[in-house]
């Protein structure tokens, strides 16, 4: 490696070590944010499965969770995306 490493000079070496960090930086940044949106729509999961099992529990009809359930996405806009949630 380091035979490697000594055929370059200063200027060279700087370069190549920018486009290894730049592509080493934009992998990571791929796998945290596909990570962040793994976890995201879990956690988004298991928010729903609590809030219908909350609604089961006190004795709401299927009818009335999916009237609920629709009423709190229709119109909502996610204001990260812009686009209209739950559809």
């Amino acid at each position: 490696m380091a035979d490697l490493l000594s055929k370059f000079d200063g200027g060279q070496l700087i370069a190549v070590v920018a486009i290894v960090g730049g592509l080493l930086f934009v992998t990571i940044a791929s796998v945290v944010k596909s990570a962040a949106r793994s976890w995201r729509g879990i956690r988004e999961a298991e928010i729903n499965a609590a809030l219908k099992q909350d609604m089961l529990n006190r004795g709401m009809s299927a009818d009335d969770i999916r009237t609920v359930l629709e009423a709190g996405s229709k119109g909502f806009r996610n204001p990260f995306t812009g686009h209209s949630c739950g559809s």
